[in-house]
């Protein structure tokens, strides 16, 4: 198996993600507790449709999914870069920490630091963004913490479980990265 992409000092790396971590993935997929900020999972997902779901993720051109694992190569959760849009160089972050020893201990932060990188530094986009609840206070500290920029507040963007729910859009442009990437510890090799 590939060595995971990561940092000196960082306790997470990524590793791209594979029909191997199936079983991982289907432990928390259907958990609400973990995936309540996730509007497109209103309803129980099937082993098949999770399955289906990585095949085509996998196949896609505008879409990087990766296992976030701790220093021994166990699994915590996923990452993923989604809905590429090349020609502008940019695409949407995505992580979840399905596994609750992932969670609450700054794991996230590290793998979107390094989710970063492999943008910036692997694919060559210009900007990552990331959109979240408005409600979503971890996610708003996480992304101000790691100096992303509010870009905007979206009202009744997605509607989810009943009701419409306002969102905010952060963005990191390339020479941002660049300026934190040695306070963040990503420093290029």
């Amino acid at each position: 198996m590939m060595e995971p992409f990561t940092f000196p000092g960082f306790d997470v790396g990524l590793r791209p993600l594979t029909s191997g971590d199936l079983d991982a993935i289907m432990e928390w997929i259907n958990d609400p507790e973990v995936t309540r900020n996730f509007a497109g999972m209103a309803g129980e997902i099937t082993r098949e449709q999770e399955a289906a779901f990585l095949e085509a993720t996998f196949a896609s051109d505008t879409d990087r999914l990766f296992a976030v694992v701790d220093r021994d190569g166990g699994y915590l959760g996923n990452a993923g870069i989604h809905k590429i849009y090349w020609p502008a160089k940019n695409g949407r972050l995505g992580l979840v920490m399905g596994a609750a020893r992932g969670r609450g201990r700054g794991l996230g932060q590290q793998a979107l630091k390094l989710l970063c990188a492999r943008a910036f530094l692997e694919l060559g986009l210009h900007k990552v963004w990331l959109v979240h609840y408005a409600t979503n206070a971890r996610m708003a500290h996480i992304a101000t913490k790691l100096c992303f920029v509010p870009e905007g507040h979206l009202r009744d963007e997605y509607f989810h479980a009943g009701a419409y729910h306002d969102m905010v859009r952060y963005g990191l442009l390339e020479q941002d990265f660049e300026a934190l990437a040695p306070v963040w510890g990503t420093i290029r090799t």
